[in-house]
């Protein structure tokens, strides 16, 4: 996302039995005000988690804690209204942000009018804007945007000095695609909402990412951390998980997370709590879709403490997952996952693990897909003994010594995107630990880098250097034979 999202519909899993439903319900939130702008805070760190099933078996010598997230990171508060029955969302935005380096524009993607989504109906439109109190005039660019739909990219002109806070208001419309297969969609009463807030598009130290959208089922974004108030209203009948915790009906509140997702639908819930005393799992499983919340939720528990226990802790109170029909594999968002009703369970794991690598640990998935989806797989593998496996599996023609190229490349190698860029990145990381002299030692690295570049967006060269300097091994040898550099 804008993030931020995991296009795994393509993805081989080892097929795992669906659960089954249960019958309670939930209650719909009522609708509540936006509240105004709120100074940041640091998330506090969730305890160090005890040592648990898959832990590793060696010692790791990495501290507890992550690095603090960007004290003047973006702060958005805003208020969407869903009307189900003319498929439309409305909102209003506000944002606080303060560049690191002077620019002549605000930047924010406006994901929604992607090719894909577009050519499904989804059309995203500003209706107003205002920099400061001034109503300003933007300019929408094409960004991979679907023919006759506004862009992706929208900016809005002006003078914005480093280290200066600016202030601007977005009112929008969305209208909302069908029972697409992605993570803006419509499916009976079931309503997606993956990336529909305008998000700035800044990374520090490099400026604005405009790469475009791309065709294939993959993600092309790229954004900082940001602290999120937004308050749902919802028809009457329906119930909203989504991003942060709910400090309210129909608010939720996040602090430091890269994107926005929620799941608004009639549906059973079920809620398990992690091991590490801080994280509470809850799972909606939306009406006209199979699936056990409970259940469900157990599974999602048990994957934060095994991957938390290999790769360092996850910061967040809660972690939230909507099932719903019409969706073939699974979507993560920051604290938020889609998962299609009925896929194997292996879907959810992976997108728990992009928790770890994507929400907290950044990269812009355009230009580095490898750095997020290699290391998913890697983990998802790692804590359900499936490497072996894994690491037979044939790369396809395109993907040798490609396995870190941009999207760019991948969106024309659709067919070869997943064994490519997935598999060959998991198997670009098991080469490099059987250099170190096992699986625990490049655990123990990949735990530095999540410590180390928490909240931030990064490049191979920061993963290669948190991995050089906590095992001594220079990695770029190793992964330069897969394309990798």
């Amino acid at each position: 996302m804008g993030a931020a999202c995991s296009r795994d519909s393509a993805r081989r899993a080892d097929p795992v039995p669906p659960t089954t439903a249960s019958t309670s319900t939930t209650t719909a939130p009522d609708p509540t005000a936006t509240a105004p702008l709120a100074a940041p805070t640091t998330p506090r760190p969730a305890p160090a988690p005890a040592p648990a099933a898959g832990a590793p078996a060696g010692p790791c010598d990495v501290p507890a804690g992550l690095a603090d997230p960007w004290p003047d990171r973006p702060r958005y508060a805003a208020h969407l209204t869903l009307d189900l029955s003319a498929r439309l969302l409305t909102g209003e935005e506000h944002v606080r942000f303060v560049p690191d380096a002077p620019t002549d524009r605000l930047v924010f993607r406006l994901w929604p009018n992607a090719a894909r989504l577009g050519q499904a109906g989804s059309r995203f439109e500003i209706t107003a804007a205002f920099v400061g109190d001034r109503l300003t005039a933007g300019t929408y660019e094409p960004g991979g945007a679907a023919p006759g739909r506004p862009g992706t990219v929208f900016f809005l002109p002006g003078s914005f000095p480093a280290g200066q806070p600016v202030e601007a208001r977005l009112q929008f419309r969305l209208a909302l695609p069908g029972a697409i297969n992605d993570r803006v969609a419509v499916v009976g009463r079931s309503v997606r909402l993956g990336s529909v807030l305008p998000v700035l598009s800044w990374i520090r130290g490099q400026g604005w990412q405009t790469s475009p959208a791309v065709g294939a089922f993959a993600e092309a974004a790229a954004s900082e951390v940001a602290d999120y108030d937004v308050t749902v209203t919802a028809p009457p009948g329906l119930s909203v998980l989504a991003t942060g915790e709910q400090s309210e009906p129909g608010r939720f509140v996040a602090q430091a997370v890269r994107d926005w997702a929620a799941t608004a639908a009639p549906m059973r819930t079920g809620e398990a709590p992690a091991q590490n005393g801080r994280t509470t799992v809850t799972v909606g499983v939306a009406e006209g879709a199979g699936g056990d919340p409970a259940g469900l939720a157990q599974v999602t528990a048990a994957a934060v403490d095994r991957l938390a226990a290999r790769f360092g802790e996850y910061p967040y109170a809660r972690l939230t997952v909507g099932v719903t029909a019409s969706l073939t594999g699974g979507v993560e968002f920051p604290t938020h996952i889609f998962l299609g009703a009925g896929v194997p369970i292996i879907h959810l794991v992976h997108e728990v693990a992009h928790q770890w690598f994507y929400g907290v640990n950044g990269n812009d998935q355009y230009r580095d897909p490898w750095l997020d989806e290699g290391l998913a797989t890697y983990a998802e593998a790692r804590v359900d003994s499936r490497l072996p496996g894994q690491r037979a599996r044939p790369i396809p023609a395109a993907g040798e010594g490609h396995i870190g190229d941009s999207m760019a490349y991948w969106d024309a190698r659709p067919g070869a995107y997943f064994v490519a860029v997935y598999v060959g990145g998991l198997q670009a990381l098991g080469a490099l630990a059987d250099r170190l002299g096992g699986y625990d030692a490049l655990d123990c690295g990949l735990r530095r880098y999540h410590r180390d570049r928490a909240y931030t967006v990064s490049r191979p060269a920061d993963l290669f250097g948190a991995l050089q300097a906590q095992t001594g091994l220079d990695p770029r040898p190793v992964v330069a034979t897969f394309g990798i550099s």
